[in-house]
């Protein structure tokens, strides 16, 4: 009995927690600040590109809030991708397309980025120091990475414009269930819960799910079909993109 309630305060006292912002709107309300990662989570269509652009071998994703300073990097020799309101820009070698970054020959290459959403959040998640990229492409190498950080959590979901959107909290639930399966971690907090179990009720028919989702239909009325498919199957990237303080780089890359 004393071996046994031994091991349950021990658990209960070294479990660390997850929290999750339904927008970025809400970010800087959030309760964790202490010893944590910001999973920045952005499906439609950045962390989703970040995962395929690793998986064809760049070497760095840079992200960059302004298309002016976008340009910058242009002019001085880097690869650019970039999007606003889902469409590429013009001047850019990419926009935000995870099977274009399939398609490409970009080994080696470093890649400056800016989008509407999530470069965004990141900007914003750089106050914590520790930042990593997730979506449903990388869900389960970026749980077991996160399991094995022993660090509290909290999944910052992009949005749109910083107000909510279904399929980043289905995501930032499937992190979050993952997470507490574990037996490491545990909500503190509502969203946590609620998004948990949006994603509980929804996983078994995800893709009919998100037809529903603004973001979705938005994509598919300027035909990013390829794209859409491409965002919501599980677990097709090994990619762990980190934050180093000065852009994403791979810890799965050999």
């Amino acid at each position: 009995m004393l071996i046994c309630a031994a091991h349950y305060y021990f658990s209960i006292c070294f479990m660390n927690s997850i929290e999750v912002c339904l927008s970025p709107a809400l970010f800087e309300y959030r309760k964790t600040f202490d010893n944590c990662i910001v999973v920045i989570v952005d499906v439609l269509r950045a962390t989703t590109a970040f995962c395929a652009a690793f998986d064809s071998g760049v070497k760095s994703v840079i992200p960059v809030l302004s298309l002016d300073e976008l340009l910058e990097y242009k002019n001085k020799g880097f690869l650019t991708a970039a999007e606003r309101d889902g469409r590429k820009v013009d001047f850019a070698d990419f926009g935000n397309s995870p099977v274009m970054f399939l398609k490409s020959e970009i080994k080696g290459k470093e890649l400056a980025y800016s989008t509407t959403n999530g470069t965004q959040a990141i900007e914003m998640a750089k106050i914590s120091g520790n930042i990593a990229a997730a979506s449903f492409a990388n869900l389960h190498v970026i749980c077991e990475w996160l399991i094995s950080r022993h660090m509290n959590v909290v999944i910052l979901c992009s949005g749109w414009k910083k107000s909510f959107s279904l399929e980043d909290t289905l995501c930032a639930g499937a992190i979050a269930d993952a997470l507490e399966l574990s037996g490491r971690f545990e909500s503190i907090c509502d969203a946590t819960v609620a998004s948990q179990k949006l994603w509980q009720i929804s996983k078994d028919d995800l893709v009919q799910v998100v037809h529903e989702a603004s973001h979705y239909k938005r994509l598919s009325g300027i035909g990013l079909y390829d794209d859409l498919r491409h965002c919501f199957i599980l677990n097709t990237s090994s990619a762990i993109p980190v934050w180093d303080g000065l852009a994403f780089r791979d810890l799965a890359a050999k």
